[in-house]
């Protein structure tokens, strides 16, 4: 009971500690911390994405493309400016709600005067980017936000904007994109802070100022901070990650918006739609990988996000999500905890595989309603509860099976545990067998009591284990007074008979030698010969068998060693077949007694007898 108490204790301990690791873990958050954790959480979240499958995005939202067949139609690349303009004029004549270039258009070419002339037609937004820390600060318009609540950035790099005649016809929105480490495109600035001549200046993404084009009154403002924030479209929030960007919402691979070739532009309805113009043409370079495609181009991107904003489909991983995932966290550690710590490892397997499955399906389900769960930090916590569970169950059984090996000779325990069918071979194998017993031992117990006889029993046990270990034989059971000791298990030597003498010899020196020794003498018998081995009992409960006529002289030799007043009995077939052993009999004072016919037995055998043995010279 103690022993059971002190492990409950260490399974609560354990517990403690596997939720303090998972919390610390979550607090941590791998997720967003590592670049390497980083990227396989990107690989969970396209796990997830692949699961829930495309979607059908709001209609409001279509591409214009230059592809190949456009640029095959134009004979020149990249586009010119004057085919720009041709397809703003288009747009805007179909009477398209605002148009945006995804393009950077920075050097002065020809056609740039036609091009604005086109833009200042319509509902339009230009990109601006990050240019070289040594670049000069351009003079450009700020961006669209009302508000801007958000720290301070050292240094911004400057501006890379439009070209000055573009300057002015047209609203600015950022096309930075924002790759993960493993360099997948999932996400987008919220806003990007540059610098310009007049100062430094917040842009919002290209999809969020197009938004604004099409509706002037709606409101854009920023309010970030150094481990997220938000901004606001209108009435819309949108929720800002920890690195201030905005995870996309895929709704496909590539096309899944609504796109038109330049090439075919003439036969699209693009009224009243959000358009995004920009080269997917081979070459062109503006491919990005994602969650659904390898080779997404960056025009669709910028309409994934002003999609997600127009329909609210947003992904959220914030600092309630990051709560989330503490919850997360603790369930899945505490389920895997339990579940690996089942008694039989197949269950424990089976109920782990279990709890990752429901685990998966929690993080799908919260990820279909627009959550980003750290699945990086869900799985990390699993695995913590599930191998804390493991170690324990494992120790356990240890525990279980070192105590169980109390009750069986070391000899045996390894084969006896190892074995899926513990069992001995079915032939009969030569073994040496004695039996051993204490003198008077009845009347003795007599004045000793229930408590004290344990006592004495429990010496005189231990007198026989330590004197059979050295020599390498089985104490096949204990009962009462008595003791069943077998040399030739597993295996037989050809020094069995040797061994048995030798353990005798130590016997009675062991129990000269013990100062808690009453004076009782001891008896022993012991015969040679073929003994069938194996293990018997029902399913659950089996005990290892030694049998044979061996077993039963062995038995009545002792019985003999009593009846003559002799300490030992030992018959002709353990000691003669080899000279040493009989040499070494002779050296212990054992000589031989004649043929005896024993108790229930019909043929004489050999048996040689002898008082208690002294210190034998070797």
């Amino acid at each position: 009971m103690v022993a059971r108490d002190g492990f409950r204790r260490a399974r609560r301990i354990t517990g403690v500690i596997v939720l303090l690791l998972s919390l610390l873990i979550a607090i941590w958050h791998p997720g967003d911390r590592s670049t390497f954790w980083q990227g396989v959480e990107g690989r969970l979240l396209d796990a997830r994405f692949f699961w829930r499958g495309p979607v059908t995005p709001p209609h409001g939202v279509a591409v214009i493309a230059f592809d190949d067949a456009a640029m095959a139609q134009l004979e020149a690349f990249p586009p010119s400016r004057s085919a720009l303009a041709e397809a703003v004029t288009i747009a805007a004549e179909a009477g398209a709600a605002a148009i945006a270039l995804d393009f950077l258009l920075i050097d002065p070419r020809g056609g740039d005067e036609g091009l604005a002339e086109a833009l200042a037609g319509a509902d339009a937004v230009l990109g601006v980017a990050e240019a070289p820390a040594d670049a000069s600060l351009q003079d450009l318009q700020s961006g669209d936000f009302s508000v801007v609540i958000a720290p301070e950035l050292d240094n911004p790099l400057p501006a890379l904007g439009p070209a000055e005649t573009l300057r002015g016809v047209a609203s600015i929105g950022h096309v930075n994109l924002r790759h993960d480490p493993d360099g997948a495109a999932r996400r987008l600035f919220a806003a990007q802070y540059l610098a310009i001549k007049d100062g430094n200046a917040w842009y919002p993404p290209l999809a969020l100022a197009v938004l604004k084009a099409a509706d002037d009154e709606l409101d854009l403002q920023l309010r970030s901070s150094r481990t997220g924030g938000h901004l606001t479209v209108g009435d819309t929030l949108v929720a800002l990650d920890r690195q201030g960007a905005i995870p996309l919402n895929f709704y496909g691979q590539e096309g899944t918006i609504p796109t038109y070739s330049f090439a075919e532009l003439g036969e699209a309805n693009l009224r009243d739609k959000i358009l995004f113009v920009g080269a997917t043409a081979t070459g062109f370079g503006d491919r990005h990988a994602t969650s659904y495609d390898a080779t997404f181009p960056g025009v669709e991107l910028h309409a994934t996000l002003a999609a997600n904003v127009i329909e609210q489909r947003f992904l959220r991983r914030d600092a309630l999500t990051w709560s989330l995932d503490i919850a997360v966290a603790l369930i899945a550690a505490t389920l895997g905890f339990f579940a690996a710590r089942l008694d039989r490892p197949w269950l424990g397997v089976l109920a782990t595989a279990t709890v990752f499955s429901v685990l998966a399906l929690m993080l799908q389900a919260a990820f279909v309603v627009g959550w980003w769960l750290d699945g990086v930090t869900a799985v990390f916590s699993l695995l913590l509860g599930a191998g804390a569970g493991a170690g324990l169950r494992l120790m356990e059984h240890r525990r279980r099976a070192a105590n169980l090996a109390l009750y069986q000779s070391p000899l045996l325990v390894e084969r006896l545990a190892d074995a899926a069918d513990p069992r001995f071979e079915a032939t009969a194998r030569p073994a040496v067998v004695l039996f051993v017993d204490v003198a008077s031992f009845t009347t003795h117990s007599e004045s000793l009591g229930p408590e004290g006889t344990a006592h004495f029993l429990r010496l005189f046990h231990g007198l026989v284990e330590q004197s059979v270990e050295p020599q390498h034989g089985i104490i096949a059971h204990f009962a009462g007074d008595g003791a069943m000791v077998v040399f030739g298990l597993p295996e037989p030597g050809p020094d069995d008979a040797m061994r048995a003498l030798c353990f005798i010899d130590a016997l009675y020196v062991a129990i000269g030698a013990s100062p808690d020794w009453p004076g009782l003498g001891i008896r022993v018998g012991g015969h040679a010969g073929p003994v069938q081995t194996s293990v018997i009992g029902g399913k659950r409960h089996k005990q290892l068998a030694v049998s044979g006529d061996v077993v039963n002289t062995a038995s009545r030799l002792q019985e003999f060693a009593k009846s003559q007043n002799a300490a030992i009995a030992l018959s002709s077939a353990l000691l003669e077949p080899d000279p040493r052993t009989r040499e070494r009999a002779e050296k212990m004072g054992l000589h031989p007694a004649g043929q005896h016919t024993l108790r229930g037995r019909v043929e004489p055998i050999d048996i040689w007898t002898g008082l208690p043995p002294g210190t034998i010279q070797t």
